[in-house]
């Protein structure tokens, strides 16, 4: 009942596009479960891009505080490009949690009961309950429980239990600004934070090593002979990205002060 619901709020902003001269029919294709399925796919696959870049950017911590820093203020600068951006990336987020909300529930109103017995596809990885892909429901609720986290640490710098550096003076004329590397090195020390972003990020693995091998399959790349490569390159994918990640928690606790 709750996903139905849930469901019929989530179809409104569709229901209102299809009202639209011109739109109508692709609206009503991509309200179909092969087309949901597709635009979630690319979704998840943008979301991946945005994986890479971000990763990388917070590599720079390794580099030390003065290139960390300098990068950091170099993206606050774009100012309106930047929210441009951050709301783009918000609806990525919001479209894919949808629709991953959406064929769930179009799923379970397709089969009366559930099958009897799950079969792993995810060999020596396999996890309890049938592998990655039984997990994608829990994994992204703590994805989405992290990126709120991650936002109020960071973004909005509003997390109660984080005590922030104080702003440091800039020229004559100019905006105090924070030392970001100082930012967030305060963040990923606090114990916890630390715990909350292993989970997070360890969820993270799990929800990209099935994720991306099926973004590829509803995209049509489900073959016999793509799919060992899919499978090693998605586990490859999802755990180099998470490994990634939980290295600077790490590196905040080992890092000098």
């Amino acid at each position: 009942m709750f996903l139905n619901a849930l469901t019929r709020i989530l179809s409104l902003p569709a229901v209102g596009l299809s009202r639209i001269p011109g739109l109508g029919p692709l609206v009503r294709a991509c309200s179909t479960s092969v087309g949901q399925k597709i635009v979630m796919a690319i979704t998840g696959l943008s979301l991946c891009g945005f994986l890479v870049v971000h990763l990388g950017g917070n590599l720079l911590l390794y580099a030390g505080e003065e290139k960390f820093n300098a990068y950091a203020h170099a993206l606050h600068s774009q100012g309106a490009l930047l929210k441009v951006a951050e709301v783009g990336l918000f609806s990525l987020f919001a479209a894919h949690l949808g629709l991953a909300v959406s064929t769930g529930a179009m799923s379970r109103m397709a089969r009366s009961q559930s099958y009897a017995m799950k079969e792993s596809k995810q060999g020596i990885f396999a996890l309890p309950a049938g592998g990655a892909s039984s997990w994608m429901g829990v994994t992204g609720v703590l994805i989405g429980i992290f990126v709120i986290t991650h936002l109020l640490d960071l973004r909005l710098k509003m997390n109660p239990l984080v005590k922030y550096p104080a702003p440091v003076a800039a020229a004559e004329g100019m905006t105090p600004e924070l030392n970001e590397f100082e930012v967030v090195r305060t963040v990923l020390s606090s114990p916890i934070n630390a715990v909350v972003y292993f989970i997070g990020i360890f969820a993270l693995g799990i929800h990209l090593t099935h994720g991306l091998r099926s973004a590829f399959h509803s995209l049509g790349l489900n073959g016999r002979r793509w799919d060992s490569l899919l499978k090693c390159g998605s586990l490859l994918f999802g755990w180099v990205i998470a490994a990634g990640f939980i290295s600077l928690i790490f590196w905040s606790f080992a890092v000098p002060r």
